[in-house]
Formats: structure tokens, C-alpha cells, sequence
């Protein structure tokens, strides 16, 4: 198993290249699931990420590989948030993608790893929304040990987003 070189903050100014390799990653597992989407992003996909990457609310981390960036993990920066239950904070996992040329590789274990150590630290339940379809994100969320909450909201091609916790 090849582990990235390392996992950094993303920097400004890396706000299109990992627009980049997120529009390759959800066009891959969208594909799988029978759900066609652009593989290079418009200038507004674009735009996203360069304001997810400068939004002090939002902490993005990325894998490095030989100098290529080859993941990304976005987390909600506010770090611990209230549900309804008070005693049970959580943090939200935005997304994890990795480049699909790299997937089973430990790039995405790696940020896995990242993000559960920083939901361990605020004793924080992660909770993460995962397409239906998306059997090989599926998999790997389960064999990080999460599990589904019975949550779930409208998806593209009439299939959900469903949703998953891991406890601390």
C-alpha cells in the first residue's frame, strides 16, 4: 500500500487544481452509479473551491504525492457543533475524494485517519452523507467503522444521500 507523502492544509491558489480532482473523482463513483457528470469543472466549480479553500468556516486538508496533490478531505472548521442532542457534539465530514488513479492506494485511509483523529480530539460524533450508489464509498466508510443513522436526503438520479456516523 503506497501512503501519500504527506497531508497538509490546502494553500490558496489550489482552489482550481482541486476542483480539478474532485470533478474527476465524483465523475468516476457518479459513473459507477449510472449518473454521467462533467469530468473538468466550469469556471463556477472553480469558484467553489477557490472560496472552500479561503473559508475560515471550512478546514481543507490535502495528500500530497511526489508533489501531486492526490486527495482531499474538507471538514466544517466550526469543529464541534450542537445537535439536538446536546450531550452528543458532532463534526461534519464534507467529503473525502481521492484521484481515482490512486483510490485503494491509503490516500483516502489516510484522511480518514486525519479526520477521525480530529473528531477523537473534540470528542465529536463524525456524520457524513454518502450517495446511494456510491457502493465503493459505502465500503470504505463501514470499514472505517461507520454506520448508518436512518437519515437520509434527495440525491441525483433518484437515489439519496444517506447518512452515516462514527462514533468516538
Amino acid at each position: 500500500m503506497t501512503e501519500p507523502t504527506h497531508l497538509r492544509a490546502a494553500m490558496p491558489g489550489e482552489g482550481d487544481a482541486l476542483a480539478e480532482l474532485h470533478a474527476r473523482s465524483r465523475a468516476a463513483y457518479y459513473g459507477a452509479g449510472g449518473h454521467h457528470v462533467a469530468t473538468v469543472p466550469d469556471d463556477m466549480y472553480r469558484e467553489t473551491w477557490r472560496k472552500m479553500v479561503a473559508d475560515s468556516r471550512l478546514t481543507v486538508l490535502v495528500a500530497v504525492m511526489n508533489s501531486d496533490l492526490v486527495g482531499v478531505l474538507t471538514l466544517d472548521a466550526n469543529g464541534v457543533f450542537p445537535t439536538n442532542a446536546p450531550h452528543e457534539p458532532r463534526i461534519r465530514l464534507v467529503g473525502i475524494f481521492v484521484e481515482p488513479g490512486q483510490w485503494s492506494s491509503g490516500v483516502g485511509s489516510a484522511l480518514m485517519q486525519r479526520f477521525l483523529s480530529t473528531a477523537r480530539h473534540a470528542d465529536a460524533v463524525g456524520e457524513v452523507d454518502v450517495w446511494e450508489r456510491n457502493t465503493r464509498a459505502i465500503r470504505f466508510y463501514e470499514h472505517h467503522g461507520w454506520t448508518r443513522d436512518g437519515t437520509s436526503r434527495p440525491g441525483p438520479a433518484d437515489a439519496d444521500y444517506i447518512g452515516f456516523v462514527r462514533r468516538p
